[in-house]
């Protein structure tokens, strides 16, 4: 639990350091989209189920004026068994290139390719591709609340599949 508090603290002050920098003058629309989700974890061949945990940000920069379109970086921190005390430390943290569009009023679609970093005992570093489909309101202002189905398959020695429902905020500036 204390490794979860000490991430998501670390997460928050990385978003917060982020949004003061500033910005190039090509940048019409940056956002930071700041998520956190529990969901279901499943392993191919012998590999136990349980429950996962993530915490991360996308910062993500417009396609283009009047788009609906987003390209950027990814950088989340994913425990495969946040609950299971029994099961093997299957920690990483993840840094990819992701594309988002949202092709109806609110809806959210996006998907990516991750390269996972082991964290802890865990010294594996696979690849991995992640999807998300969701709802985003379609609000004026500044900060926009969000919710999304999120997949992830990690090709580590057996592949990983977790499935989470993600919640967070769109930051746009």
């Amino acid at each position: 639990m204390k490794k979860l508090i000490t991430s998501v603290s670390s997460m928050v002050l990385g978003t917060t350091t982020l949004s003061m920098l500033s910005l190039p003058a090509f940048a019409d629309n940056f956002l930071i989209r700041p998520h956190i989700g529990v969901g279901q974890t499943s392993v191919s061949g012998d590999g136990e189920d349980g429950t996962s945990f993530h915490v991360g940000s996308r910062f993500l920069l417009s396609a283009g004026t009047g788009t609906n379109r987003s390209y950027g970086l990814e950088v989340t921190y994913i425990d495969a068994y946040a609950s299971e005390d029994e099961q093997p430390e299957t920690q990483y943290l993840g840094v990819g290139f992701v594309l988002e569009q949202k092709p109806f009023e609110s809806f959210n679609m996006g998907i990516g390719t991750i390269g996972y970093v082991g964290i802890g005992d865990n010294t594996n570093n696979p690849f991995g591709i992640v999807t998300n489909l969701g709802w985003e309101p379609e609000l004026k202002g500044m900060i926009t609340p969000f919710i999304s189905f999120r997949s992830e398959f990690i090709f580590d020695d057996s592949t990983i599949n977790m499935n989470t429902l993600s919640v967070g905020i769109r930051l746009r500036f």
